[in-house]
């Protein structure tokens, strides 16, 4: 797959995983994909990576490495990308419990558009 140009603003991330949704579910079982982070709150710097969560309908493995590079190639930029159930299991845990709540109030979750 050929790199994309670099997703510069939320609306330009949303629209790519939008359309990407459909693919991803086919090849990787994505259920469900949201933004949080820098781009999801509007603020992305120059450098910023995408932070992406997502939901499984089965274990990748070390497919999971490919899921994260076919969205890098995508967007043109670095992504950091967690499952819902580990995002769910942090909330659990104290330690991880503040940066959890922090992803969960930035979350915008991705609708795939029809086509």
């Amino acid at each position: 797959m050929m790199a994309h140009s670099r997703a510069a603003s939320k609306e330009e991330v949303l629209r790519i995983l939008r359309e990407s949704l459909p693919d991803l579910s086919r090849r990787y079982g994505v259920a469900r994909c949201a933004l949080y982070g820098s781009f999801s709150r509007g603020e992305p710097g120059p450098e910023s990576d995408v932070d992406v969560l997502v939901e499984l309908t089965r274990p990748l493995g070390l497919e999971f490495v490919d899921l994260v590079y076919d969205l890098e190639q995508r967007l043109g930029r670095r992504v950091e990308v967690i499952t819902f159930d580990t995002l769910q299991s942090r909330l659990k845990h104290r330690r991880y419990r503040e940066v959890a709540e922090d992803i969960e109030r930035t979350l915008i979750d991705v609708k795939a558009t029809a086509g």
